[in-house]
């Protein structure tokens, strides 16, 4: 064990003050996991005085995000009433289900336990004062069911935005506006009653497709391909209708933006035809100001 104070950094390595490697000398490297205060037990056993819940983070999507603005969240949340208030540290934690929903999501294909386990990563094998271990689905569940949706989409919002402003290189503009695009998309939610009577199915008439969907109409940067902004509605309100809530609910996101449409979009008032050179079959899309958009 090494006191972080005694560590100095060299370029891409990290040594020991006073303890560097002589030349051919066997070296043990490390990668640097958690810094945390030490606990010593009589035996000599040195352990991390932290829990593991409060410091597994999703990497540099949370970069992006900012630190602490997920336990912000959680802390409304629980002074409003929205989630009950947990007296004890347990297994789980809110702000650690809810970084467990962002995983799954990026990482389907595992069952709550594997996208945990991927979540923990190295901290998983740090000794932790406060022994900590993987918990059962059944745990897990009972942990995620009581987050609301309202909490979900106030993170979403913090995460939505450009990855470059508009004065940056790689940022696209046209007339010196920003360039952006709307369009739709159907996703597949669980298979249960309650969501092919919510959502809805598309394909076929009698509502027997495999499963059940509900449509995301989002407005994507030209630069970075960021998501500014996103609606979800069931499958078959229409691209239109939803993009028609997504500008009442937040006009700030769509003021002094070129954005483009497909064919399926009605042009708005004062749009102009466009053909783009696309080296095939010529596609005709309409760029407009949204400002311009028919109500």
């Amino acid at each position: 064990m090494v006191g972080s104070a005694d560590l100095r950094v060299n370029g891409a390595t990290v040594t020991v003050a006073g303890r560097a490697p002589s030349k051919g000398q066997d070296t043990a490297f490390c990668r640097l996991v958690l810094t945390a205060p030490a606990v010593v037990r009589r035996d000599g056993t040195v352990l991390a005085d932290a829990w593991l819940p409060d410091v597994a983070r999703l990497g540099e999507l949370e970069a992006h995000l900012g630190d602490g603005v997920i336990e912000d969240l959680v802390a409304e949340a629980v002074r409003e009433g929205r989630l009950p208030r947990r007296e004890r540290r347990r297994i789980m934690s809110y702000p650690l289900v809810i970084r467990l929903m962002i995983a799954m999501a990026l990482a389907p294909d595992g069952s709550y336990c594997e996208a945990l386990s991927r979540l923990a990563g190295l901290l998983a094998d740090i000794p932790f004062a406060r022994q900590w271990h993987i918990p059962t689905e059944k745990v897990i569940t009972d942990w995620r069911r009581p987050v609301p949706p309202a909490l979900a989409e106030a993170l979403f919002w913090k995460a939505a935005g450009p990855l470059f402003s508009d004065g940056d290189a790689s940022a696209v503009t046209l007339a010196g506006r920003p360039v952006a695009a709307v369009d739709g998309m159907l996703v597949n939610v669980a298979d249960t009653k309650r969501n092919r009577e919510f959502f809805g199915t598309t394909g076929t008439a009698d509502g027997s497709s495999p499963f059940p969907q509900l449509l995301v109409v989002a407005l994507i940067a030209r630069a970075g391909r960021a998501m500014l902004g996103a609606i979800l509605g069931q499958a078959t309100a229409g691209e239109q209708s939803q993009l028609k809530r997504l500008v009442a609910r937040r006009p700030d996101l769509f003021r002094g933006l070129v954005v483009c449409f497909d064919r399926n979009f009605r042009a708005p008032r004062g749009a102009l035809p466009y053909r783009p050179c696309s080296g095939r079959e010529p596609e005709e899309v309409f760029v407009g100001l949204m400002a311009y958009l028919d109500p």
